[in-house]
């Protein structure tokens, strides 16, 4: 008998994960007499796509009636001068995480450029790009993991948080228990940290993925496509090839909003 709160919520873990791998085994059996279909399941490496279609799902309903409108407003009706400090303070709240992180990483320079970039804009309450000239540091727990060799597992729909990983997922659940700003300033201004991030990226992004929406034979798949090129791109600090951001669907967590590709041009100057 449930007789906790704690006892209900992990019961409903535990339907759930019952659910995920009951609807993996199936799409793994249906796919098992064809060659064709098996190379694409493997490839995809999405062994929970159902359940990852329908969170999907329901992902962009809460986009549409939410999240866009939200980020249209703020598009359309925030004063622009406002924007670039407001998207300064936001960057600037990830920094503290990104130096942690450039160091667990061995990558001193990346974390000496991290810390002050943060302790220079301290006197503008975090409201400047003190240094315009350069992209801003973004690192997290699933970028050290993977840097560390650990691999990235299969694909995930993660309800409002969006496209993620095995990897990727256990690096947001880390960040949120490591995060400097966290720790001093409470778990409250990391999720606000993360909505006004959200809200700030869905605004940049309106039209790309109004256009991806309409172009895309399955958009599922699109997303899914563009998430893993811009994960690869950021574990590589930007090198290679630029690729296009993938839409953000739900609260991104982990993302800051200028920089996307970390060494693409500089959002906010």
């Amino acid at each position: 008998m449930l007789n906790s709160v704690s006892d209900f919520r992990f019961f409903r873990f535990v339907m759930a994960l019952t659910l995920m791998v009951a609807v993996s085994a199936c799409a793994m059996q249906s796919s098992e007499g064809d060659p064709d279909a098996r190379a694409a399941y493997d490839e995809a490496n999405d062994p929970f796509e159902p359940a990852n279609r329908m969170v999907f799902g329901a992902n962009v309903m809460v986009d549409q009636l939410v999240l866009q409108p939200v980020a249209v407003t703020y598009r359309d009706l925030f004063p622009d001068e406002l924007k670039i400090p407001v998207q300064n303070f936001i960057t600037n709240l990830f920094t503290p995480l990104s130096f942690l992180h450039a160091l667990l990483q061995g990558d001193m320079d990346r974390a000496e450029r991290a810390a002050a970039s943060f302790f220079t804009a301290l006197p503008t309450f975090l409201l400047a790009d003190t240094f315009p000239d350069e992209n801003p540091v973004f690192e997290d727990a699933g970028q050290t993991l993977a840097i560390w060799g650990f691999e990235e597992g299969p694909y995930i729909m993660l309800p409002l948080l969006g496209p993620s990983s095995v990897r990727a997922t256990i690096g947001t659940v880390t960040n949120f228990f490591v995060d400097p700003v966290g720790i001093v300033a409470g778990s409250g201004v990391t999720i606000g940290r993360a909505a006004g991030n959200a809200v700030v990226k869905r605004s940049r992004d309106i039209e790309q993925v109004r256009e991806l929406q309409r172009t895309s034979l399955d958009y599922y798949a699109a997303v899914r496509s563009l998430y893993r090129q811009q994960r690869a791109a950021k574990i590589r600090n930007g090198a290679g090839t630029p690729v296009q951001s993938g839409p953000t669907i739900g609260l991104d967590l982990d993302q800051p909003s200028p920089g996307e590709g970390k060494e693409e041009t500089p959002v906010t100057k």
